[in-house]
């Protein structure tokens, strides 16, 4: 028999219904109002039959309900993904600390303020986050900090700016990076990859076939990048069409080979059919690309979010109270930008050349002292504690907290490297507090950016399970179970349940409950036909 669901919006429709009082702006569920449209409540006969639909217990609750009172609040169906848990207090930006994360990260400010200037409608987070880019690919694999939990960390990374097309102009934002790229380190811009093969053989310092058939200049552009062949940057405008291409054929492995370089190992090897056997030495790729939500929630997986794949990305939104500042007559060449970024690139130890016999030595890579561990902890230690199992946090956030700390220690060593030049290239550079400071606020904001992300891919694919599961029930003459539900979309479990449980308090579907052992029900569903 079918189960009739009741909220609460529903029984006070239905008690203000059976007094005759007028029901009609209060907000119900379908099934409710196709009920009290055809049925009329105040006469015996009506009264009756609805006491058969309901049945003598849904009947009492509404008659508990006092139809003289207030219409009860429609409750949220989802939690409202865009609240940020705060930090314990013991780890806020102090005043101190604020003063001094403002005298650190010279450079960035200056990128930013030349970049916010030049593309006056691009957020300023996502000038921020490409300024970082810059430094990281200028590093490569030649600084790390070794961490107390037995981890060397180096300070490439992996950015995603996402925003809806035209408007927050994000092709401007990396332009500009682009150009200062080209100004100061061309070598270091890896060309697009195609297949994970290809992909492979760039990393591995494979020039391409038809090397000897472009122009000079982009030779010795090769064959200088080639020194760091797996330690450049890529930067691709539609990053979410990498995404997508992932799950076809020619693209099997390209996510793994993705997550498994974002760590930076010192050796990889793969036995690829045309290259034959291609080693990947002393990788550090760095990433940043854009996209728009629409196109990135229709190429993400489920999986994406637990896997690890995200969570190893910034994902950079536009800030909370973007304002695109005034346009300029004219823009300067960022000469002086890409100097002070050319000067860390050299500044840093060269990858060996290979030998006669085509060996090569250890690569040098330099050990930064970081005066910043109970800090580290501190934020390490808080956020661990918002990812607890009974936490109500969401849980495609839990593995983007789980590394927040350890972008921000990559980033406090991009800030430390940046000063170091900027103060004459002494000795070697130093993650200092001040460094860890501004760090923390970075990835801060990175943290709420994902939290406004994920509000809104979660409400677009909350929406199309939704759409999907409401197709498959309206193809069917018989209710479908929960089991034959998730199998026929492709889908687990969970979201397929939870859209159930929405649609089931919309009134869009119903629940049935058929026996199938002695002692136990399945739960099934079917589509209600409203006239």
């Amino acid at each position: 028999m079918t189960a009739y669901v009741l909220t609460p919006q529903d029984a006070y429709v239905f008690a203000r219904a059976l007094v005759g009082m007028d029901w009609s702006d209060v907000p119900s569920s379908p099934a409710t109002a196709l009920l009290l449209t055809q049925l009329d409540p105040t006469t015996p006969e009506d009264t009756k039959l609805l006491r058969r639909i309901l049945g003598q217990d849904l009947l009492l609750e509404i008659l508990k309900v006092d139809p003289n009172s207030d219409p009860p609040e429609v409750a949220s169906r989802t939690r409202d993904l865009n609240i940020v848990p705060e930090l314990p207090e013991a780890i806020q930006m102090t005043n101190r600390k604020l003063d001094g994360a403002a005298n650190v990260g010279l450079w960035l400010n200056d990128y930013v303020e030349w970049a916010g200037s030049a593309a006056n409608e691009t957020p300023l987070s996502f000038h921020q986050g490409a300024g970082l880019y810059l430094i990281a690919m200028a590093i490569g694999r030649r600084l790390y900090v070794q961490t107390p939990w037995r981890q060397k960390v180096f300070p490439n990374l992996y950015l995603m700016i996402v925003a809806v097309s035209t408007y927050y102009r994000k092709s401007a934002g990396l332009s500009l990076a682009q150009e200062v790229a080209r100004l100061a380190i061309p070598h270091m811009l890896m060309p697009q990859p195609g297949s994970p093969e290809n992909f492979m053989s760039m990393l591995g310092g494979i020039l391409p076939p038809n090397f000897s058939d472009i122009p000079q200049a982009d030779r010795q552009r090769l064959e200088h990048g080639n020194r760091f062949a797996a330690q450049r940057g890529l930067l691709r405008d539609e990053l979410s069409g990498l995404f997508k291409s992932m799950g076809r054929d020619y693209m099997a492995g390209m996510k793994e080979l993705i997550m498994t370089l974002y760590d930076c190992p010192a050796y990889l090897d793969s036995n690829t059919n045309n290259k034959g056997l291609v080693v990947i030495r002393d990788a550090a790729l760095s990433i940043m690309g854009a996209a728009t939500p629409a196109e990135l929630g229709n190429a993400l997986s489920v999986a994406d979010w637990f896997n690890g794949n995200l969570a190893r990305f910034g994902l950079l939104t536009p800030e909370d109270h973007y304002e695109e500042r005034p346009a300029l007559l004219e823009s300067e060449t960022p000469t002086n930008l890409a100097d002070r970024l050319r000067q860390l690139h050299e500044a840093l130890p060269d990858p060996p050349q290979a030998n006669a016999l085509g060996e090569s030595p250890s690569a040098e890579v330099w050990s930064l002292t970081a005066r910043i561990w109970p800090d580290v902890h501190a934020y390490e230690q808080a956020l661990r504690a918002m990812t607890a199992p009974d936490s109500p946090l969401d849980d495609r956030l839990r593995a983007i907290y789980g590394r927040l700390h350890v972008q921000a220690l990559k980033v406090a060593m991009l800030l430390a490297a940046m000063d170091w030049i900027d103060l004459g290239g002494q000795a070697r550079p130093t993650v200092e507090p001040a460094h860890w400071y501004r760090a923390q606020m970075i990835t801060e904001s990175w943290r709420a950016s994902a939290h406004r992300l994920l509000a809104d891919l979660g409400e677009n694919e909350e929406a199309r399970l939704e759409n999907r599961i409401l197709g498959l029930l309206r193809g069917q003459q018989n209710p479908v179970t929960v089991r034959e539900i998730y199998r026929a979309l492709r889908s687990t479990r969970k979201p397929v349940v939870e859209a159930l449980k929405a649609l089931e308090t919309d009134g869009v579907i119903l629940r049935v409950e058929a026996p199938t052992k002695p002692g136990r029900k399945s739960e099934m569903y079917t589509l209600i036909q409203a006239e």
